[in-house]
């Protein structure tokens, strides 16, 4: 087991930077943390769980995927050597069931060429980020369990780092970092962990919800009143850590030239599910709400989740940022009160 003096940390990233394009929480000028490219003066250690999840760094949220220039076809696949550095375990998990979901059936070539070429480094939560987090209950934290390169324990001055790959064992072979005996690291990381996973409380209505969709006890005017809520901002899909769906369109710039690309797009959305016929299956807000909930909670592939408990990490970032407050809390504790 390996440490590092938190004092030291900026000099870790600064010599990660000759070999990798290196993204840390950083706050902006608004006062708002984003994972951005590391620079000294905005890096922060002192962050809680950022608005955005990472999973743009692997599917941007307008990717070109094709171009054609005077009829010639150039596909466009484009990856960075990166590090993820201060990622949470909730969106470790995320990014694995979105890796899952783009390489199942059939490998998206463009979202595994920036999948395999980087580098994640998880930084373990010693507690709730904010109220609405219930990693506890979907099992995806507070502490990742797999996916990571490298995972950092906060202990007061020091950071412990556990490796979980090659690449993460090679990475902490710098004399950067200092051996401590396996034993006494971990019996901090058990108490690390025990405390952490204490400290959030479980969320009883999430299964008592994902029990009464799967036997249709479910009370179908909860999605009416939410129906009527939902002002189709799609917020909760572009926040979501496991959300990937996306629209396609090309663009032509002169005759025999152009490009395809490709933009994330949300099932809320009025002609997400709009047939070229003109018939729209999900015609009405409240069905296309009850959709997205049920693909999160009843009709997740079980080989996606990546052993957690279905398709929703409990970020909790939707009943954070909805605006009219149709979050997946919200949604569960309805149908568990009902």
């Amino acid at each position: 087991m390996k440490t590092i003096a938190k004092e030291n940390v900026k000099d870790l990233l600064r010599s990660w930077t000759k070999q990798y394009q290196v993204l840390v929480p950083t706050r902006t000028t608004q006062g708002d943390c984003i994972f951005d490219t590391f620079q000294e003066d905005t890096f922060t250690l002192d962050y809680k769980k950022p608005p955005l999840p990472p999973k743009s760094v692997f599917f941007p949220h307008n990717e070109v995927i094709f171009q054609v220039v005077k009829n010639e076809f150039r596909e466009v696949v484009s990856a960075n050597n990166t590090i993820l550095f201060g990622i949470r375990s909730c969106d470790m998990m995320g990014l694995l069931q979105c890796a899952s979901f783009m390489t199942r059936d059939r490998k998206d070539v463009y979202y595994s060429a920036k999948k395999d070429t980087a580098i994640t480094a998880v930084m373990a939560c010693p507690g709730p980020q904010n109220e609405t987090c219930f990693c506890t209950t979907t099992f995806s934290g507070p502490v990742a369990k797999k996916g990571f390169d490298l995972l950092f324990y906060d202990m007061d001055d020091v950071f412990m780092i556990e490796a979980g790959s090659q690449q993460g064992k090679d990475l902490l072979s710098s004399g950067q970092f200092i051996d401590v005996d396996d034993t006494i690291a971990r019996e901090k990381i058990e108490a690390f962990k025990k405390k952490a996973v204490q400290s959030i409380p479980l969320v009883d209505e999430v299964n008592e919800a994902m029990n009464r969709l799967e036997d249709g006890t479910a009370d179908e005017k909860v999605w009416e009143r939410f129906g009527r809520k939902c002002i189709v901002c799609g917020g909760c899909a572009f926040v979501c850590p496991t959300c990937t769906c996306f629209n396609v369109y090309d663009h032509e710039s002169t005759p025999g030239s152009g490009m395809r690309a490709r933009t994330w797009d949300a099932c809320l959305y009025g002609g997400f599910t709009r047939e070229a016929s003109g018939h729209n299956p999900r015609s009405t807000q409240a069905s296309r709400l009850k959709r997205r909930h049920e693909h999160k909670l009843l009709y997740y592939n079980k080989t996606d989740i990546q052993g957690s408990l279905c398709g929703c990490v409990g970020c909790g970032r939707c009943s954070d940022y909805c605006p009219v407050h149709i979050g997946t809390l919200e949604v569960v504790k309805e149908i568990a009160a009902k």
